[in-house]
């Protein structure tokens, strides 16, 4: 309980992930209406604009990447990987189809393999701002921290009132352990971060550090409102309420998913610590003992209560309460209802594992993983093949996502068994005292 509060660019650049809008097409044509309603979020009115902008011959790379956005926000994540293909035949050089590519290949593959995409992205727009924040996120994912901060530097020098050229160096600031330069170049961004779920973690983490658990108490209550499937923002929270000496909050909040077969140990330690602070000594012993323990990772279901009524919601309660046949139908209507969807893949997949089909469970996640392979997937995906005796190919897949992903500390954990990878702070902080 006694490491500091982590910050990798990787969280954050998921979260700023097709964020940005597709450059403005100018002219009132199907195209830049189709960009008006898809930006206020009218996914209908979207599809009818970019389908009559293909019937009247309208037809770019730029185009197509926005119908690729548009599959990608409705759900129809695979289809979204066959624009990015068709805005790349249409135009191998245009820049907002280059960069498409190089997210969906960050998702899919890892920041490594996304670096080149971006590279040639940049060197057909290099004054163009979204993309160099892009650029900058992704470079600082793969421990290319003087890069990173070369590019951001750039992105000031083409516009010196820019908010994520500041944010992304108050990060890089924040894991150099350089926090008061990390506050410094936030407040730069003018307030354009603090209804950011990254913005929100950054800031929570800093006051959290700086002692002012209050404050941070209310940075990752906002945090843990909009993603409430974040469960590293859970965690965040319930230090700080800790730290705060809130302790009856803490076993409240944590203490039934603590006792969890599959809890983490630091989640575990959370837990005992508030038990310790509240003077139970011999409940903080066993969740304490449970911490320190070597185990394996546990695959269970996580509890529907308290949560709303959705349809993945209602398969964790049919399996949580082993009505397997009924969750298999539930997953299957889903299927059926959402083609090509990567969170449908996902939802099948948990049913198959949770009820002792490994292989099926495995072709599904391995479905979901062409769009999106993040450390929650490689997760299950691992746990399938080690149910499968496939131990050699669970080993090679974390060895394959660690190389993509170098500052995944979860990979690096469960491929040695370790310690998680040096993070370069001191290399980081001389760069940065260069200003």
């Amino acid at each position: 309980m006694n490491c500091r509060p982590d910050l990798r660019l990787g969280v954050l650049a998921s979260m700023l992930a097709f964020a940005g809008a597709a450059a403005a097409v100018p002219g009132g044509g199907f195209h830049a209406r189709g960009q008006r309603a898809l930006a206020e979020g009218d996914l209908a009115a979207a599809t009818r604009a970019f389908d009559g902008a293909l019937q009247s011959g309208e037809v770019t790379a730029p185009l197509w990447v926005d119908i690729g956005r548009l599959r990608y926000r409705a759900g129809q994540h695979h289809l979204a990987l066959d624009a990015a293909a068709t805005a790349l035949e249409v135009d191998p050089n245009d820049p907002r189809a280059l960069e498409f590519k190089a997210q969906l290949t960050r998702d899919a593959v890892g920041v490594v393999a996304a670096l080149p995409w971006f590279e040639r992205a940049v060197g057909r727009a290099p004054d163009d701002l979204d993309l160099l924040g892009e650029y900058a996120a992704t470079l600082g994912e793969a421990g290319r921290n003087r890069d990173m901060l070369r590019v951001a530097r750039r992105m000031v020098e083409l516009d010196a009132r820019h908010p994520r050229a500041y944010f992304l160096q108050a990060v890089l600031a924040a894991r150099a352990g350089l926090d008061d330069l990390a506050r410094r170049l936030l407040s730069r961004t003018a307030g354009a971060y603090d209804d950011v779920p990254a913005g929100q973690l950054l800031a929570g983490v800093l006051e959290l550090r700086a002692g002012n658990a209050a404050l941070a108490i209310d940075r990752f209550e906002a945090l843990a409102r909009s993603q409430p499937d974040n469960a590293g923002a859970a965690l965040l929270l319930g230090r700080a309420l800790l730290a705060h000496g809130e302790a009856n909050e803490v076993v409240a909040r944590f203490g039934p998913a603590a006792a969890r077969p599959d809890a983490s140990r630091y989640l575990s330690a959370l837990v005992g610590r508030a038990h310790e602070q509240l003077g139970r000594r011999q409940e903080a012993a066993r969740y304490l003992d449970r911490a320190a323990e070597e185990r394996p990772s546990a695959i269970a279901v996580l509890p529907a209560e308290a949560r709303p009524v959705t349809e993945v919601a209602q398969l964790r309660l049919l399996l949580a309460r082993k009505e397997h046949g009924q969750a298999y139908a539930l997953a299957a209507r889903l299927a059926e209802r959402y083609p090509g969807s990567i969170d449908v893949e996902i939802a099948t997949g948990d049913v198959a594992l949770l009820t002792g089909n490994s292989a099926q469970a495995l072709a599904a996640y391995s479905r979901a993983a062409e769009v999106r392979r993040d450390f929650a997937l490689v997760e299950r995906m691992v746990a399938a093949q080690r149910r499968l005796g496939q131990d050699e190919a669970a080993r090679e897949l974390l060895a394959g996502y660690l190389a993509q992903n170098p500052r995944s500390a979860g990979a690096s954990a469960m491929l040695r068994g370790g310690e998680a990878p040096e993070l370069g702070g001191g290399r980081i902080a001389a760069l940065l005292a260069r200003r």
